[in-house]
C-alpha cells in the first residue's frame, strides 16, 4: 500500500509539473525559460521536453527550471539536428547520451560535460529505466553524408553572395577552412589571420595554437584569401574581428542567420566530412591524413569510407600488390 500511495504521489506531483512547466516554457510570468536555439525548432520540442523533466523531476532531487535548461538543448539536438524520432526510450538511451556529451563540435569544459551527463543520465534512469540489449540507431553518429561538387558550387555562391562584405567574409571563411581544412568548429573560431600563410605552394592554416599546420584544399584557396585580404594580423577571421565571446553559439547563429537560397544547409561538420573523404578518394596518406585532421583515431572511418568509390578489380589488385620500399 504504501508504495502504491508514493507512486500516485509522484504521478500527482508529475501532472502538476508538466502544467507549470508548459506554462513556464510558453512565457509564462513566474520563470521564463529562454530556448538557445531557434524558435522553430524550439515549438517541434517544447511538450516533449516539459514532459520529460516534469517526469523526471518528480522522481529526482532536482528542480525542474533547471532540468529544462540542461535537457531542452538535448532534445533539439537528437530530433532536430540529428532527426531521432520523438520517443523518450530512444531520445534519452544512454548511447545518445553518451554521444551528445562528447560531441567534438562545441567548446563545453570538462565540469560541463560532467553536469550535463549527470543531469541527462538521471533522466534516463527514470524515463527509460532498464536499457534493452539492442539499440538500433535512426541515423549515424558525426557522418553526415559529404556534399557533393554540385553542393560545393551552391555553397560557393552562398558565401559569396551574402548582403554584406562582414557575412560575405565569415561565410568565405567557414566553407573554406571547414570544406578546404577540415577544421572543427571549435578551431574555426579561434582562427586570426595571422594563422593564415600563403606561399608558392599554397595555402596553410595553423590551427588551435600551433598544435598542427594544414594545407589547404587548391580549390578554396582563393575564396578563403579573397575572403580575408582586409583581415588584420591580430583579428579573428571569422565574426567580428574583436569579438570576445568564441562559443559555439556564435557560429549556428551566424549560418542560421546568413541569407539563404537553393544551396544545402551549410553545416561545420558535413564540410569537414566532405574535406575527409576527398583526402580519402585522393588516396592521401593516413597518417598524413590523421596528422592534418587532428585525430589519433577515426571512430567513423567504415561510415566515411562508404562514400569513397571501390576500386575496379585492375586497380584493387594492383594496389594491393604493390612494393613499397621500407
Amino acid at each position: 500500500m504504501p508504495s502504491q500511495i508514493l507512486r500516485s504521489l509522484r504521478q500527482y506531483i508529475a501532472a502538476m509539473l508538466r502544467a507549470l512547466l508548459s506554462f513556464l516554457a510558453r512565457g509564462g510570468t513566474l520563470v521564463k525559460y529562454v530556448a538557445t536555439f531557434a524558435d522553430d525548432r524550439w515549438s517541434v520540442v517544447r511538450d516533449f521536453v516539459v514532459s520529460a523533466v516534469a517526469d523526471a523531476a518528480a522522481s529526482i532531487a532536482q528542480p525542474a527550471d533547471r532540468l529544462i535548461v540542461v535537457a531542452a538543448p538535448f532534445v533539439d539536438w537528437v530530433i532536430n539536428v540529428n532527426g531521432y524520432p520523438a520517443k523518450t526510450a530512444v531520445v534519452f538511451h544512454p548511447v545518445i547520451i553518451r554521444r551528445y556529451i562528447t560531441r567534438t563540435d562545441v567548446t563545453w569544459s570538462d565540469t560541463t560535460r560532467r553536469t550535463y551527463r549527470s543531469a541527462l543520465m538521471r533522466m534516463s534512469e527514470v524515463l527509460v529505466g532498464e536499457v534493452p540489449l539492442e539499440f538500433a540507431p535512426t541515423a549515424p553518429q558525426n557522418t553526415a553524408a559529404p556534399y557533393d561538387d554540385l553542393d560545393l558550387h551552391l555553397l560557393e555562391s552562398w558565401a559569396t553572395g551574402q548582403s554584406t562584405a562582414a557575412r560575405r567574409r565569415s561565410a568565405g571563411v567557414v566553407l573554406a577552412l571547414c570544406a578546404g581544412a577540415g577544421l572543427k568548429a571549435n578551431e574555426l573560431l579561434q582562427v586570426r589571420r595571422r594563422d593564415i600563410v600563403a606561399d608558392a605552394e599554397g595555402v596553410l592554416v595553423t590551427v588551435t595554437a600551433g598544435a598542427r599546420t594544414v594545407p589547404l584544399l587548391a580549390r578554396f584557396e582563393t575564396l578563403l584569401l579573397n575572403s580575408i585580404a582586409e583581415v588584420e594580423p591580430e583579428h579573428w577571421v571569422f565574426g567580428s574581428p574583436k569579438r570576445v565571446k568564441h562559443g559555439i553559439s556564435t557560429l549556428t547563429t551566424f549560418l542560421y542567420d546568413t541569407d539563404r537560397g537553393n544551396e544545402p544547409g551549410p553545416v561545420t561538420t558535413r564540410m569537414r566530412n566532405t574535406w575527409l573523404i576527398t583526402h580519402l578518394i585522393a588516396r592521401t596518406d593516413m597518417r598524413a591524413l590523421m596528422t592534418a585532421a587532428g585525430v589519433t583515431k577515426f571512430e567513423h572511418l567504415d561510415q566515411l569510407v562508404a562514400h569513397v568509390p571501390a576500386l575496379d578489380t585492375d586497380s584493387y589488385r594492383s594496389q594491393l600488390r604493390a612494393e613499397v620500399a621500407r
